[in-house]
């Protein structure tokens, strides 16, 4: 039977404070009580925010936005701080996504949101529950095959002003098989999409020129299967995402033999395949466990290319997890877990390096990862204290450990909650092998450090209001030195800021405005920084305001828009040496999404007009990396059908 989805565009701002995540907290527990700072992105909200891929549901989140890397590549910062290579967490249905050569999150028209049930967000460091991924922040995704009953196809296709067109089909579904006196569920989800991510000129630094249209096209393809009974999980993930690039590092080819044009785009790929099993059991009344195997094998960052610029590497990660919860009483509890992996990396053939000594003279390498974790939760009648702690010990750059304190407080309308936060970034193969290969090896682990205080008030039963202070500082900031074309060390950086957000919802109304804001506290990374400009880093902006409006018609019916403006950035735009000279202030940028749904009941329609202004949309280089400004697509008509079974 198809699941009815019209009663989750009518939720009162009641229901929705009353929803429970356990991405925080020991047990589940709403988000005003969660020991940190916590988005939830329901069903309702991604169904009516317009987005087609998990990037751009970010990019409305506070604190994140969108830009580019290397190779035409797309990932997110977060509070003034890229958080591409290894510093913010994806888990999807509970296996790390990551990819295993950097810890990089790529993104861009990857994971569809098509095949999404919910995201959960700790926007602040995790590191103490989640490992040394989480150094900035924690994405959680749960797909909707992993629950409920019934199917969905679902098309998306839009087409640009100059031909652009993207395409991407989806299919999930879920079922209860009656087994014995139990029930069996299996559910799935799969997609596949094409389309040039730009259909815009892209300039190099100096000066060079080509279309991306046609010299674009990012290809997704994803299968999640997953089986659950008595208690047992088991998940099979397949992901594959190809990306034509002709940009390279920004200078098309020019530095790597034949050290000629490219003509033709080469294709990038990613490819992750993922087993794990996983056993939840109650022990007792106040006794719970969990275990969990699992193992990935992954080739990221793999291209065929134009004059032989291939690159070929395979890594792999097979992991056990388990961890137990303890319930003292009704006002304390305790989780305790540890973690072990081993992983290993092989590089057989690549233009970039010596792939037969890339990792200390050999062509492979592996490493062995151990931690143990805690987290004690007490009601102290006045605020609920929260204490955490991860001890991790890695072959590769040392051991670790990590703290984690919160005081959370929600007292009728209010709540209030004051968190500190310690958290670190476990430099992978290629980022390690890269700085030591260059002569700049990296000796001190990445650390984070973080204060946040949030105040919420719940103003009626239609308005809710939340502010977020924050503070930040990364030291031994491990990044791209662009003289040595490697990672290294670069320096300290601290960011503080404010983040506010108000939050309607009524018969026919749901919205959701935010506006977020950070300043430099300290800076002596000179390739993230700008001279003229104390306070600002490259490509991020400092300021932004984000708009989410759903006008309910009917219980069918919904008008909607999605908007975000951000404050003007600094980008490496212009120089012949492809370091990048200058930068260039660019101006502020609006992007505005509107599209009206009709949802009479197994049929879903949308219909509308992304980046409806025509505005200019950029996507900038946070760092010296020889990558110019790339131009994103002009305005554009959306159309979604879906049809539940």
């Amino acid at each position: 039977m198809a699941e009815d989805m019209t009663g989750l565009f009518h939720l009162s701002l009641d229901d929705l404070m009353a929803m429970e995540v356990d991405i925080a907290s020991n047990q589940k527990a709403t988000l005003r009580q969660q020991p940190g700072t916590v988005t939830l992105l329901s069903s309702s909200y991604i169904e009516q925010s317009g987005a087609r891929y998990l990037s751009d549901l970010l990019r409305q989140v506070p604190g994140f936005w969108v830009g580019t890397d290397t190779i035409g590549t797309f990932s997110v910062s977060f509070r003034g701080i890229w958080g591409m290579e290894a510093k913010i967490l994806l888990s999807i249905d509970g296996v790390e996504q990551n990819e295993l050569a950097f810890g990089s999150l790529v993104l861009g028209n990857r994971y569809p949101v098509a095949n999404i049930r919910s995201v959960e967000i700790i926007r602040g460091p995790g590191s103490a529950r989640y490992g040394g991924q989480a150094a900035l922040a924690v994405i959680r995704v749960t797909t909707k095959g992993q629950q409920g009953e019934g199917g969905e196809v679902h098309l998306s296709t839009d087409l640009g002003k100059g031909g652009n067109h993207h395409g991407l089909l989806a299919l999930s579904y879920a079922n209860n098989l009656p087994v014995g006196n139990d029930s069996l569920h299996f559910g799935m989800s799969a997609s596949i999409g094409q389309g040039d991510y730009s259909d815009k000129h892209w300039q190099a630094l100096d000066g060079y020129r080509f279309s991306l249209k046609d010299n674009s096209n990012a290809k997704p393809v994803n299968l999640n299967m997953n089986l659950q009974y008595q208690g047992w999980r088991a998940i099979l993930q397949y992901d594959r995402f190809e990306q034509q690039d002709r940009l390279l590092f920004g200078d098309s080819g020019l530095f790597f033999s034949p050290n000629l044009r490219y003509t033709r785009a080469n294709e990038l790929s990613f490819e992750h395949l993922a087993v794990s099993l996983d056993k939840k059991w109650q022990a007792n009344d106040r006794l719970s466990w969990e275990a969990a195997v699992s193992h990935v094998s992954q080739r990221p960052w793999n291209s065929r290319g134009q004059y032989g610029h291939n690159l070929r590497r395979e890594l792999s990660r097979t992991r056990a997890d388990i961890s137990a919860l303890y319930q003292f009483s009704e006002f304390s509890s305790l989780l305790l877990g540890g973690s072990a992996y081993r992983e290993t990396a092989r590089v057989t053939e690549s233009y970039l390096f010596d792939a037969a000594s890339r990792f200390g003279g050999h062509a492979d390498s592996d490493n062995t990862n151990l931690a143990v974790f805690a987290q004690y939760q007490q009601d102290l009648g006045w605020a609920v204290l929260t204490l955490a702690g991860r001890y991790e010990d890695d072959d590769a750059v040392g051991d670790k450990f990590v703290p984690r304190l919160a005081l959370t407080r929600h007292w009728q309308k209010w709540h209030a909650k004051l968190v500190y936060n310690e958290a670190f970034k476990s430099p992978q193969f290629d980022t390690l092998a890269s700085a030591a290969n260059a002569g700049n090896a990296i000796y001190k682990t990445e650390s984070t450090r973080a204060w946040e205080l949030e105040a919420g008030y719940q103003v009626d039963q239609n308005l809710a209001l939340t502010t977020n202070l924050f503070w930040m500082k990364v030291s031994d900031y491990i990044g791209f030195d662009p003289q040595t074309a490697s990672n290294t060390t670069l320096g300290d950086i601290a960011t503080y800021g404010v983040e506010t957000q108000a939050q309607w919802q009524s018969e026919h109304i749901a919205l959701t405005l935010s506006h977020s804001y950070f300043r430099l506290g300290h800076n002596n990374i000179t390739d993230i920084g700008v001279d003229r400009d104390e306070d600002a880093v490259l490509g991020i902006p400092e300021q932004m305001f984000k708009l989410n409006l759903s006008y309910f018609i009917n219980r069918q019916s919904s008008f909607n828009l999605s908007a975000q403006q951000v404050a003007g950035r600094y980008a490496c735009a212009e120089d012949s040496n492809f370091i990048c000279g200058q930068p260039k202030k660019m101006n502020p940028e609006s992007l505005v999404d509107v599209f009206y749904q009709y949802n009479p009941g197994r049929w879903s329609l949308s219909v509308g007009v992304n980046n409806l202004l025509d505005e200019e949309q950029y996507w900038l280089q946070p760092y010296r990396g020889g990558q110019s400004p790339i131009r994103g697509q002009g305005r554009r008509v959306m159309l979604d059908i879906s049809y539940r079974f």
